[in-house]
């Protein structure tokens, strides 16, 4: 080995491979090194979440960190800088802390060019929110080795939430040594909370007049990036508190809602009335009225306090939050004739161990919930998502329009299964959408009789029916556009002429399309390979992983499905099936795959069938689906081999 190459072998070691000491633990990170939690980018060896609420209502949050970088990806593509989002309306931003100490001890502290204001992305296109700000603070003196110390404080005015509520999860993309979490509030003001997934119960002290809550972890691990993977919040531990009533929450969000005139947009209302006679049809078409003509800033509500504005105000702006649309999509379906609330959705319905606690001078009770029960706390941020309810709307007991997305279907997975809080006086209970044990799965069918002609081209017709969560009632021409894609993949490429789609009573829509190829099969030393066609928005337009590395987190199904493919080609004289495979029938706790094919001198017939039965697999069901989806995808079962006769 000559000198040139030790010399660049050693300059490219500190790439490939650090071993850096934290005190408590070493975190090994680099080529070779074992797949486990002790394989990180970075460490946070403390991180601490302070809020105190104030008697004259406004609030303190202080957030820092002590963060140690382990390899130079930590800085140069993840903790290289913070980012702070805050609405200058109502809060006021303090960085209290920002020093970098280097591998040999430097401190270096961030320059004030460090420090730069942006406009949050979402808030580009929407004029009554360029008031955002997104403070970006730049790290300096990082390395592989350093010692990031970070802290800053948001001061909120009284108003912008109606009393003192957050959330924190327990956990993050590096392990955390040691995680606490401080709630103090006046000794006369009741704070609940909840822990999602976990018991963790504070450690309540009084000083001074005030109630200090202290929650604590230490040695969480990290969480992995995976395919496929739900938000953290839906997995991890999350502890919410809030010091606001439901009664609170309701009279907050809809302070500024105004009354229901709807100015311009009647005339669009009374349009679509005259129009759609049908129900759900006209609750569709004011649901894309919205979608197509009014502006969207996408940001989360918290930073506007979830304070949704009057429809005529949205309507002259033009542009609004999720929830200022949902107030407008309400007012526009009663208007319509249909019984519409706005709510606002919890993120995931699946809350295991919850117990929730009521603290208030001399009285402390503890409620457990039912496992599958969603948090009954008025904290706002266990509701992100902003929707419309509509009642009795047709066949529907109820139905779910979003004001924020293009929907198929009435039954959007999105939501089926979540709880949902209505803004309108007076309400109390939390209601839940769909629920598991009531709503069907999704199913799509398609049946497909197509010939072969002796010059090796194919023609026929295909039919596709869907049904269920990932229906197309709600936009059918949605489901032409995705059987053309579908359905013109399959032989060595057709043309899809897709006719009318029918929206039957069930909410099942059916459509069928002719196919016709342009040329002819190749044929490769007497050989012909023909692929099945495949389902419109089916399992493998889900995109599910199949990688072999073990899984640490759970796998998003977006609900539970059938597939069903029937397919008969019928053949010429000269055309026979080369081989026959054996059949696949695989059936596992995660659902089932059943695929036949049979063959004679005139037809092959193909019957192909999967379903997944749960919505949400959790790591240890990782293997049994990708033993569903390999038994699916299997090549002798996707493409038919055809000998072909000189």
């Amino acid at each position: 080995m000559n000198i040139r190459t030790i010399i660049l072998l050693l300059a490219l070691l500190p790439l490939s491979v650090f071993a850096q000491s934290t005190g408590e633990k070493t975190y090994v990170v680099g080529a070779g090194a074992t797949p486990s939690t002790d394989v990180a980018d970075a460490v946070y060896e403390d991180v601490r979440h302070e809020y105190v609420l104030h008697p004259d209502g406004s609030t303190v949050y202080t957030y820092s960190h002590r963060l140690r970088l382990l390899t130079n990806y930590a800085f140069t593509r993840a903790y290289g800088e913070s980012f702070i989002t805050y609405n200058p309306r109502w809060q006021t931003l303090d960085v209290l802390r920002s020093i970098t100490t280097m591998r040999d001890g430097r401190k270096v502290e961030s320059p004030f060019n460090a420090y730069n204001e942006v406009l949050p992305g979402y808030a580009a296109s929407s004029a009554p929110h360029l008031g955002l700000k997104e403070m970006v603070v730049t790290h300096v003196g990082v390395e592989a080795g350093a010692v990031i110390d970070f802290s800053y404080r948001l001061t909120t005015k009284p108003g912008m939430l109606p009393g003192l509520m957050g959330r924190v999860v327990f956990g993050a993309r590096s392990p955390i040594q040691k995680l606490s979490v401080l709630v103090t509030v006046p000794r006369d003001i009741a704070l609940t909370h909840a822990f999602v997934r976990d018991e963790n119960k504070p450690d309540v002290t009084e000083q001074e007049g005030t109630r200090v809550h202290r929650w604590m972890r230490r040695d969480l691990p990290m969480v992995e990036v995976e395919a496929q993977q739900p938000p953290l919040e839906n997995f991890l531990p999350v502890l919410h508190f809030t010091t606001a009533t439901k009664d609170d929450v309701i009279r907050h969000c809809l302070q500024d809602a105004g009354d229901a005139d709807l100015g311009p947009a009647q005339a669009a209302v009374d349009e679509i009335v005259r129009k759609e006679s049908d129900p759900v049809q006209r609750a569709a078409a004011l649901q894309r009225w919205v979608l197509e003509r009014v502006g969207r800033m996408g940001g989360p509500l918290d930073i506007l306090g979830y304070r949704a504005m009057a429809p005529a105000a949205t309507l002259r702006a033009n542009t609004g939050s999720d929830l200022d649309r949902a107030v407008l999509l309400a007012a526009m379906c009663r208007a319509a004739g249909i019984d519409a609330v706005p709510v606002l959705f919890s993120s995931d319905v699946r809350s295991e161990g919850i117990i929730i606690k009521s603290t208030h001078t001399g009285d402390s009770r503890i409620d457990e919930f039912h496992p599958d029960a969603h948090p009954d706390i008025a904290s706002l941020p266990l509701f992100p998502h902003a929707a419309v309810v509509c009642s009795a709307v047709g066949q529907y007991v109820m139905l779910a329009l979003d004001p924020a997305r293009k929907q198929t279907g009435p039954m959007d997975p999105k939501y089926w299964g979540r709880f949902y809080l209505e803004l309108k006086d007076g309400t109390q209970e939390l209601r839940q959408y769909m629920p598991l044990a009531v709503l069907s799965p999704s199913v799509v069918r398609v049946t497909s009789d197509w010939t072969l002609g002796a010059d090796l081209t194919v023609k026929g017709k295909s039919s596709v029916s869907t049904a269920g969560i990932h229906g197309y009632a709600l936009d059918p021409d949605h489901l032409n556009g995705l059987m053309s894609r579908t359905l013109a993949a399959a032989g060595q490429g057709v043309r899809v002429e897709p006719g009318d789609v029918e929206v039957r009573a069930s909410a099942e829509t059916v459509c069928e399309a002719d196919i016709a190829a342009e040329k002819g099969l190749t044929v490769v030393e007497g050989i012909a390979a023909f692929r099945l066609p495949a389902a419109p928005h089916g399992v493998n337009e889900l995109h599910l992983p199949l990688g072999d590395l073990r899984r640490t987190t759970p796998v998003a199904v977006p609900g539970t499905l059938r597939e069903e493919q029937r397919f008969t080609l019928h053949l010429p004289k000269h055309v026979r099936a080369a081989t026959v495979p054996a059949g696949i029938d695989v059936s596992n706790a995660v659902g089932s795959v059943r695929s036949v094919i049979t063959a004679d001198a005139h037809d092959i017939e193909v019957t192909r069938v999967i379903e997944i039965s749960d919505a949400r697999l959790e790591a240890p069901a990782y293997p049994l689906l990708r033993e569903l989806l390999r038994a699916w995808n299997h090549p002798a079962h996707s493409t038919l081999q055809l000998r072909v006769a000189n």
